[in-house]
């Protein structure tokens, strides 16, 4: 019996990157956890939580400038005396 046309080669699934943002997003949910979300859609727990540290490595810059810590305020001028 030969065994080698049998075997096939193991490919990798790729996910897009609409895929990956709607699996980042269900993640980011108070009280759900990753483990759940991966379960839920067929992927492992490890590459949905690498996306997630990826996605929050890239996107702090953009977060700070749309909430930013500080805002300027304009005060009016102080009447002279």
């Amino acid at each position: 019996m030969d065994t080698t046309e049998s075997k096939q080669r193991r490919t990798w699934r790729r996910h897009s990157a609409e895929f990956k943002a709607s699996m980042i997003e269900a993640c980011s949910h108070t009280g759900v956890s990753i483990a759940a979300v991966a379960l839920a859609n067929g992927l492992n727990a490890n590459l949905l939580r690498n996306w997630v540290v990826e996605a929050k490595k890239s996107a702090p810059a953009a977060s700070l400038a749309v909430n930013p810590g500080f805002v300027p305020v304009a005060l009016p001028a102080a009447p002279s005396s």
